[in-house]
């Protein structure tokens, strides 16, 4: 029961997760501007005006999940015993979305100026301090005998609290991000400029999330062995996939740098050596997986049909990786271009049109299972690469921005 409250309430913690990914990625492509420029109070007015959008947006999540957890835990078919579980979990964990997007934002700025390092470390503390209290709140320790799920969500609080201080103390130390009393003046041409921005990627990671829903129920129906094969294969192609968002991460620092300096030259060289690094790594470590899922298989499962089904998903995988590649940077390069409403239109075009309505017609209605859902994935992959391609080929897909 534990379990199931945790997953419920991770597909909310997902999607705000996205939103948040979105208003980090305005605060990129300003900052990132802003810096290449040199401009330290354009760029410091970019993370305050972000860190108030995040947190504006945090908190909005954050009472929403707190006033209407159970309205949202039947949404998701969370009655009875399951909800009555689920329910103080779901307010903890979710009602401090203003710290998550804040602290989002913030691990944005430091990537923006180039320091990919300090939100590393950072996250990794913090993931090790979580475990630690998961540990001693769940199970308790000595005369103290823990307070099971409602203790695994205040974990999370305390990991969350230490982190959002660490980074901000960090921050203090760093000139183009340390803000004083006169950085935190409210422009509200800026404001409005960068909520136009966030608002389209934010409506990109929501249309994928919302199509993911939708097939995702389709593959639970085709039966326990297939939805327990996608599974293993998503938790095994999250490794290909952390890398390209690294580079697509890198990506977005790098062209708006490059943007912000004028070095129009540097933008297709970032971009290029971005995609090629990035399409080498995911495919090679997504083949290696493919290769090695009959032995690797088996730390999930002993049925060989899964396997079996686990070998082939991954193969078809492989050849996708440069398309997702492609996928991943260009939406980065493209947004750190000044345009989020391309890879919006883009993204929605290739999960609902290709992706979803395949997976419904091949993979479900004429029953070609599984390898239909990962080929529909492929095709996906495809066509948006095809797109962002035919979108940069044009020679003014660098837009101005202004950033006062």
């Amino acid at each position: 029961m534990a379990i199931d409250a945790v997953g419920v309430t991770n597909i909310y913690s997902m999607t705000y997760t996205g939103v948040f990914l979105a208003i980090s990625a305005a605060i990129s492509v300003f900052l990132a501007r802003a810096a290449g420029a040199k401009e330290l109070a354009k760029g410091k007015s970019s993370i305050w005006h972000g860190l108030l959008i995040a947190l504006v947006s945090g908190a909005f999540t954050g009472m929403l999940s707190v006033i209407f957890a159970k309205p949202l835990l039947h949404i998701m078919g969370a009655y009875g015993s399951l909800e009555e579980t689920a329910l103080p979990y779901f307010r903890v964990v979710l009602g401090i979305s203003p710290l998550i997007a804040v602290f989002t934002a913030q691990s944005a700025a430091f990537r923006a100026i180039g320091d990919t390092k300090t939100p590393l470390r950072i996250g990794l503390e913090m993931n090790l301090i979580h475990v630690v209290f998961d540990y001693v709140l769940i199970f308790g320790i000595g005369p103290f005998k823990g307070y099971g799920l409602y203790g695994a969500a205040w974990a999370m609080v305390l990991a969350r609290i230490y982190a959002w201080i660490r980074l901000w103390y960090k921050s203090r130390k760093v000139c183009a991000l340390h803000l004083n009393m006169e950085d935190v003046k409210l422009r509200r041409k800026l404001f409005m400029r960068m909520i136009r921005f966030a608002i389209p990627a934010a409506v990109e990671r929501l249309s994928m999330r919302l199509g993911q829903v939708i097939y995702f129920g389709l593959i639970v129906r085709m039966g326990v062995e297939v939805y327990a094969t996608h599974n293993i294969a998503g938790t095994l192609t999250t490794f290909a996939f952390t890398i390209g968002n690294g580079f697509a991460t890198a990506a977005t620092a790098t062209i708006g740098q490059a943007i912000g300096s004028g070095d129009a030259s540097e933008v297709r060289l970032y971009r290029r050596w971005s995609y090629i690094q990035s399409a080498i790594a995911m495919t090679i470590v997504t083949a290696l997986l493919c290769l090695l899922s009959p032995w690797i298989g088996l730390f999930f499962t002993q049925n060989q049909n899964v396997i079996h089904l686990l070998t082939v998903i991954l193969a078809i995988d492989t050849f996708s990786q440069p398309f997702l590649a492609a996928v991943l940077v260009d939406t980065a390069a493209i947004q750190a271009g000044g345009n989020s409403q391309y890879p919006m239109l883009v993204t929605t075009i290739g999960i609902w049109v290709i992706r979803t309505l395949g997976v419904y017609i091949f993979a479900w209605r004429l029953g070609f299972g599984l390898p239909a859902v990962w080929v529909s994935i492929a095709f996906d992959n495809a066509l948006r690469a095809g797109l962002f391609y035919w979108y940069r080929k044009r020679k003014n897909w660098v837009v101005s921005l202004k950033l006062k």
